[in-house]
């Protein structure tokens, strides 16, 4: 099912056929966004820690939003241990999410649809409080959102429709639709090694 078949309103799942509809549109961007495959290569692709990680998340967020919050945190610390991405009950997504790579995405907020997590990436509590609408001291992030490798968003505020996070990049402040946020490019010093004549 693509996103576009979804309620426009839809993003937390209070029913299993919700639940259903919000996975198949992350697998279907997955596939989608590798350009189609084979049975065999579905069957891959749904097996990878990240496409898991996003199956078991929209079974505990369903399991939380219907009250059953032990059972649903159970099944998010499993997924945690098998998957190495960490998105608890309490967090909101919308669908059609992808995880490009895996290792060390922590999602604890509300990210909109079609979000984009690369590797080492995510969106958490820190300096600033209140609730923007990701719950208190977390981050409300919009639609169409890509997250570079190692971006990072923290605090409460909100990250609009269309952004583009680059690589490294941390984000303390609210960030309007559209926007592109960089990281500094490193640069080269001079050598601070001793055993350098030259700098002796």
């Amino acid at each position: 099912m693509s996103t576009s078949t979804l309620p426009p309103t839809l993003q937390d799942p209070t029913t299993w056929a919700e639940a259903r509809a919000l996975f198949r549109a992350d697998f279907s961007r997955w596939v989608q966004w590798l350009g189609g495959g084979s049975a065999a290569q579905k069957a891959y692709w749904f097996c990878l820690p990240s496409v898991q990680a996003l199956l078991w998340f929209r079974v505990a967020r369903c399991l939380f939003l219907k009250g059953h919050r032990n059972s649903a945190r159970l099944i998010s610390l499993i997924s945690l241990y098998l998957t190495r991405i960490e998105i608890p009950p309490t967090s909101s997504i919308g669908p059609g999410c992808i995880i490009p790579h895996a290792e060390g995405v922590i999602v604890c907020g509300r990210l909109g649809a079609r979000a984009t997590l690369s590797g080492s990436c995510g969106i958490g509590g820190g300096a600033r409080e209140g609730d923007v609408g990701g719950g208190p001291g977390l981050p409300w992030v919009g639609d169409d959102v890509f997250f570079g490798q190692g971006a990072v968003v923290l605090g409460a505020l909100r990250v609009g429709h269309g952004v583009v996070l680059g690589a490294c990049t941390l984000t303390l402040d609210d960030v309007p639709d559209r926007a592109t946020v960089i990281a500094p490019v490193a640069t080269e010093e001079p050598s601070c090694n001793s055993l350098d004549p030259a700098r002796a």
